[in-house]
């Protein structure tokens, strides 16, 4: 069984969503009922629109059931902030450019590249994971390999 790793905020997240999905889901059927009370299902298109809408929620609702059961919570508050795990924020400086980014290691639900949140099994990710505060880091990455010096650690 595959785990799902998440922060407290992304558990919450994930419970809000699959709440919300559930309200939906309850509206969606009754949409099915209505539509269905209006003729021949072979050419009631409303039918079949309202049907596999309802169809792709409960896919969804499944999925995140099935994370949430196997889910595992990471407190950063708990883990050691001198190396790299997920529920860290790591500053890094990218050797090549000198450029400064932040970025937090999360689990690949919660990934958001844009906003600085990245799976700890992307391949950047995975090239900072296990590492320490002024260690240099080789990550291969699809546009080529790049070198980072991990400058600062600390619990997101």
């Amino acid at each position: 069984m595959a785990s799902t790793y998440l922060t407290p905020a992304g558990l919450a997240k994930l419970e809000n969503e699959l709440a919300e999905l559930k309200k939906q889901k309850r509206r969606l059927s009754e949409e099915v009922g209505i539509a269905r009370e209006l003729g021949d299902l072979r050419e009631n298109a409303e039918y079949h629109a309202a049907k596999e809408r309802l169809q792709h929620l409960l896919e969804r609702v499944s999925e995140i059931e099935f994370k949430l059961s196997n889910v595992h919570v990471i407190d950063s508050s708990q883990l050691d902030s001198s190396m790299a795990s997920v529920g860290m924020r790591l500053k890094v400086k990218e050797l090549a450019s000198g450029k400064e980014e932040s970025y937090t290691l999360v689990g690949a639900e919660e990934a958001d590249p844009a906003n600085g949140k990245i799976s700890f099994q992307s391949p950047l990710g995975r090239a900072f994971l296990g590492h320490k505060v002024q260690e240099e880091v080789t990550a291969i990455l699809p546009a080529g390999s790049r070198s980072y010096r991990i400058l600062a650690i600390t619990p997101a």
